[in-house]
């Protein structure tokens, strides 16, 4: 068997927290399970392949997934399960590869490249891995071999659930080729509705002299990334072992808004995913960066640093909104927003004296069983407006 110059597995746990949520209680086998919090205000954070048939997915008002599926059962979340069963991965991926980068909890990529003479047969080893993780975890893995990472996370996306993919080297660009358009990275709802107008509708087209002219109208200097992507050449390379410097949240949006009444209150759920992310990881965060990308692709930023390193999000609110109002741009229209916190540090004791340190407890408790922003605790410091609504945003 001939020997890959370079190659990527990318392995993807199907529906984590949702299968997760049957691995806790098999009587949910085979039904429409989604983990989120409650209606009015809870979101979905995952959806079952069962429910995914009914048009519900992550991100999706939870009233609305009631809608689309009545008989839907929903499970709220549980971060301590998740922790567990992302450590037992870790310890399956530890026994295969000498390093991996876990993009998420539920996501990874390793350079098999050099394991190639133990592991000469890449369907072999990924079956291998597959059965680990079942037999370890309970859990069904898809996991795809190419060689870049790119086209790895294409080709598993296209085999899930529980699938096994190989793109040989060679045959990237003939794999991509028939792909609905909007398989491949960067390529969201708006962008794929131009390009379709155009007649592209696969990622082949991208590469077709006729488009040209076009797609350069559309893209500009972008396009050669996108066509590069589009032969399936991609270096981007395994970084293990990364130091969680950031965290970050950002959503991309069926139709651009330029309306603050939408674009607040997301940025403030995010905040408060993120604020409980720290205080679950004993860490606070000294700076912050809010993100928008219009409709013509431009990215604008804005970052701040904090007077002291917080991790409650009423106390972090007012310098967000504020700088979050200073991007919004009259005249322009927005298709993603994103907001990171970085600068991260273990939480300095105490960041709040012992009552609003057992208050704040208790909302992680809530926060654990409901979802963020479904529950607020009154009688706490609170500097901002902590009325958020939650807007309308598609999986990414």
């Amino acid at each position: 068997m001939a020997r890959w110059t370079r190659q990527i597995l990318f392995g993807d746990i199907d529906a984590m927290f949702a299968s997760a949520a049957i691995l806790a209680d098999p009587s949910l086998a085979g039904k429409p399970v989604a983990v989120g919090g409650p209606p009015p205000r809870g979101i979905v954070a995952a959806a079952s392949y069962e429910v995914r048939r009914f048009g519900v997915h992550s991100a999706m008002p939870t009233i609305q997934a009631l809608r689309l599926c009545p008989q839907l059962v929903l499970v709220p979340p549980d971060r301590p399960l998740y922790s567990r069963l992302h450590r037992e991965l870790q310890a399956v991926t530890d026994r295969f590869f000498p390093e991996t980068e876990w993009t998420s909890v539920d996501e990874f990529y390793t350079d098999t490249t050099r394991l190639q003479t133990r592991h000469p047969d890449p369907n072999e080893l990924g079956q291998a891995l597959k059965a680990d993780i079942r037999r370890s975890t309970g859990l069904t893995c898809t996991v795809a071999l190419a060689s870049g990472k790119t086209v790895a996370k294409i080709a598993a996306d296209a085999h899930k659930p529980d699938g096994l993919a190989v793109i040989e080297p060679g045959s990237e660009e003939a794999f991509l080729a028939p792909l609905p358009i909007r398989s491949l990275p960067g390529m969201g709802p708006k962008s794929t509705e131009a390009v379709e107008r155009l007649g592209v509708h696969v990622i082949g087209d991208l590469l077709m002299p006729r488009f040209e002219s076009a797609l350069f109208r559309l893209f500009g200097a972008r396009l050669a990334t996108l066509q590069s992507l589009a032969r399936g050449v991609d270096t981007d390379p395994v970084v293990a072992n990364r130091e969680i410097k950031s965290m970050s949240h950002e959503t991309t949006f069926d139709e651009d808004t330029n309306d603050p009444a939408l674009l607040e209150p997301i940025v403030h759920g995010f905040l408060e995913q993120l604020t409980h992310d720290l205080r679950m990881e004993g860490l606070a965060a000294g700076s912050f960066t809010v993100k928008l990308k219009d409709a013509r692709f431009r990215i604008t930023t804005r970052q701040r640093t904090f007077s002291t390193p917080l991790n409650y999000d009423p106390d972090m609110w007012p310098d967000i909104r504020l700088a979050l109002g200073e991007l919004l741009q009259p005249g322009s229209r927005y298709r993603l927003v994103g907001l990171g916190l970085s600068d991260l540090i273990p939480a300095p004791e105490p960041l709040f004296d012992r009552r609003q340190r057992d208050a704040v407890a208790i909302l992680d408790r809530l926060i654990e069983q409901h979802g963020a922003g479904v529950v607020r605790l009154g009688g706490l410091p609170h500097t901002g407006d902590g009325k958020t609504k939650r807007g309308r945003r598609r999986e990414d």
